[in-house]
């Protein structure tokens, strides 16, 4: 099984994460590890894909928080409603869809973790459902740190080349910023080779 060495401290310290670790440090520790024993059943395959995806998510959360927020860097309503429309559809179909690699598919299984998250997601933040919020975080965390770094990093440069063109060249790197902060938490990811 691949395994993680996670600076926990420093992760402790993201902004998002910070009350729920200042709560309950070692419980929601363990509730992210829990998360993490689930995703790392997962293929070496379907973790390249599952990567990819969260790189698409967050940059569009990015775009979609900025556009909420009056943020001068937002893009038009046009675009904004085009990257959220291009989301929803790979969620929508279970595929996502790479200009230089094709259509990326994904087994029944990861399907099922991709309907779980997205209805996470939105008793989290749409829903407001109490104590949801923490859940989507750990399992989002758990993401990131199975993944790992170079994983990561791989599916960042793709989603540049790709897709800097919808998403603008400042929501890419907006994207990064956020991923690196988790990246630089982990220590030690042992893993086969990312493809």
């Amino acid at each position: 099984m691949t395994t993680s060495l996670v600076h926990w401290t420093k992760l402790a310290q993201i902004e998002e994460l910070k009350e729920y670790f200042e709560q309950d440090f070692q419980g929601f520790r363990n509730l992210i590890e829990e998360y993490m024993n689930e995703i790392l059943a997962f293929s070496q395959e379907d973790l390249d894909k599952l990567a990819k995806l969260r790189v698409l998510e967050v940059t569009n959360g990015c775009v979609q928080w900025s556009f909420r927020k009056n943020n001068p860097h937002r893009l038009s309503i046009e675009q904004t409603r085009q990257c959220m429309n291009t989301l929803m559809r790979f969620m929508k179909e279970k595929t996502i869809y790479f200009p230089s690699q094709g259509t990326i598919t994904f087994p029944p299984e990861f399907e099922d973790f991709m309907e779980k998250t997205q209805k996470l997601y939105q008793d989290a933040f749409k829903n407001n459902v109490p104590g949801k919020g923490r859940i989507f975080h750990a399992s989002s965390t758990a993401q990131f740190i199975a993944c790992g770094g170079p994983r990561l990093e791989a599916a960042m440069n793709l989603v540049q080349q790709d897709y800097e063109e919808l998403f603008s060249a400042y929501f890419i790197q907006r994207g990064r910023h956020y991923i690196t902060r988790y990246i630089e938490c982990i220590n030690l990811i042992a893993m086969n080779e990312v493809s």
